[in-house]
């Protein structure tokens, strides 16, 4: 019997290409994945390298509060001048590793409290007549209408005092608005809160913030006689609810020692205030140190920058962190 060996069978040239296609979209496919997770891989690390960066900055941040209670020492000490602080911030510029950091602090005492319209304590606040003068007569200032500066202050008041109830006169206003909200019925805790409140527009805004503050005290405001500058007069024409002239502010403040009043009294019994019969209240509320210092930081750090604020308010214990917040003092 005669065996013939057969022919391995040969596949056809259309099969063999398919094969080879199928290899090639198989390694595309396997290089894509590879390219991609090589990629998610690599921003993953940027995203942790630029973590850990603003992190780090942050930190060197917080520690530039060290900075001002050294400075806020000094001032209790006597080993700076009382009016140390008076014009300009007190700066500083510190090399870190891969970075900078830019530190400045202020005296916060020499301005107008928005809260000053009100007094009280705990949950209860209702209208303060001294420091609703002071407010009125700040806006009048910046050339408000009599009329519209009452409107604000009332509005201002509306929005704190406890009056009225959970929801009383003072927030009709409010509830009949688009999203409807209702008024705080408690002292502000940043500037940007005077934005909801009615009749406090950004132009409104803009004349008050240089005067305007928000600290976290009620009652008449706590200002430092001893870091006012002659420019920043209409603060103490505020403080005294109109009752002295710029002119008679701004020779008040030239006539201050060179290394500030040393008493209340000293201070006080300048013929431009002793004559002036301004509110009681509104005197005892003055100060001739700092009470609150007002800190500003930038830091960079590798590709990270860190911008914080803060205010620091003086306790029985020196200086202690009231608010701290990671974007600049607008």
């Amino acid at each position: 019997m005669n065996w013939k060996r057969k022919k391995s069978p040969q596949g056809k040239p259309q099969d063999k290409g398919a094969a080879l296609l199928t290899a090639l979209i198989v390694v595309a496919g396997l290089s894509a994945i590879a390219v991609s997770a090589l990629a998610d891989m690599r921003r993953d690390q940027r995203l942790s390298a630029n973590a850990q960066s603003t992190a780090q900055a942050q930190w060197f941040a917080i520690g530039a509060e060290g900075y001002a209670r050294v400075m806020a020492g000094d001032l209790v000490s006597g080993a700076l001048p009382r009016t140390a602080l008076a014009g300009p911030p007190r700066t500083g510029a510190f090399p870190l590793d891969h970075g900078m950091m830019q530190v400045a602090v202020r005296d916060a005492s020499t301005c107008i409290n928005a809260n000053s319209v009100v007094s009280g304590a705990g949950d209860i606040y209702q209208r303060d007549a001294a420091g609703v003068a002071q407010v009125i007569a700040l806006m009048e200032m910046q050339g408000l209408s009599s009329a519209k500066s009452n409107e604000l202050a009332d509005a201002l008041v509306g929005w704190i005092d406890t009056v009225g109830g959970a929801v009383g006169a003072d927030d009709a206003a409010y509830t009949a608005l688009a999203p409807p909200y209702l008024s705080g019925s408690e002292p502000l805790s940043e500037f940007s809160e005077l934005r909801a409140i009615r009749g406090f527009t950004p132009d409104v805004l803009a004349k008050l913030r240089p005067w305007l503050c928000v600290l976290p005290g009620v009652g008449p405001s706590r200002i430092n006689l001893n870091a006012l500058t002659p420019e920043q007069a209409p603060v103490l024409v505020a403080m005294s609810g109109g009752k002295i002239t710029p002119t008679q502010a701004r020779d008040l403040l030239r006539r201050r020692p060179a290394t500030g009043w040393q008493s209340l009294g000293e201070a006080l019994s300048d013929p431009a205030i002793a004559a002036a019969a301004i509110d009681q209240r509104a005197l005892q509320a003055l100060t001739l140190d700092a009470q609150y210092l007002g800190i500003d930081v930038i830091v960079t750090h590798a590709d990270a920058e860190a911008a914080m604020s803060g205010l620091m308010m003086r306790g029985g214990n020196g200086f202690v962190t009231a608010v701290r917040r990671w974007t600049e003092d607008k």
